[in-house]
């Protein structure tokens, strides 16, 4: 873990993205690698690496001076799992994709875990930072309601969100939708993925990408 940080610390240019949630954190990483490797050396943590140990080992693995933006993925059984693991990378920004029930075995609440997973937000510099959340109604709108950092709402509502998307249609061969970014335009887009768990998580990326464009 030292070694790692001390990785991290010889390298003030790397930009540093921390990605968490219940569920959608593996899928958004893999999109926004996507479409930031259309203009950055992408560097993200393979496969579902997202603990201390499996994030330190790919640091000290597979992080190149060539990389310009490492994306990690912050996973979390326990209360303080995700603030040892930006006490380890120091992200800039951060994706918050949901919050649900999973491992509610070790967390106990939902309170818990809702909690956990702010601790990424809650850890990001006051300046030159920006969150980002979907807006599902509940704790995800919670948290962007909390947080005076600098944020974006992803969502259906055009009146509410930053990002947002309208027109999606669903069909065997995959899933067509219009992307809107506030004062930047919109775009069509069509993925091979079926369902609305993949639009939500493809607007949080293109959200980041815009950002970062």
């Amino acid at each position: 873990i030292n070694d790692a940080r001390k990785i991290l610390a010889a390298r003030p240019d790397l930009k540093v993205i921390g990605i968490t949630g219940s569920y959608g954190k593996t899928s958004t990483k893999f999109f926004l690698q996507e479409l930031l490797s259309l203009k950055y050396n992408v560097y993200m943590t393979p496969g579902n690496y997202n603990t201390t140990l499996g994030v330190t080992r790919a640091v000290r693995e597979g992080l190149l001076p060539t990389h310009e933006i490492f994306l990690c993925e912050m996973g979390a059984r326990h209360v303080g799992d995700i603030k040892e693991l930006c006490r380890l990378v120091h992200p800039h920004h951060g994706v918050l994709t949901s919050v649900g029930p999973q491992h509610l075995d070790t967390f106990g609440t939902i309170e818990r875990i809702k909690n956990t997973k702010y601790e990424l937000i809650d850890t990001l510099p006051e300046k030159d930072s920006r969150s980002y959340f979907y807006n599902d109604g509940s704790y995800c709108l919670e948290m962007y309601r909390k947080t005076n950092k600098p944020k974006v709402l992803c969502g259906r509502d055009p009146e509410t969100c930053d990002v947002w998307c309208d027109d999606v249609t669903v069909t065997p061969e995959g899933t067509r939708f219009m992307l809107h970014i506030k004062n930047k335009g919109q775009i069509e887009c069509h993925t091979k993925l079926l369902g609305d768990h993949s639009v939500q998580n493809i607007l949080l990326a293109a959200a980041v990408a815009s950002d970062l464009r």
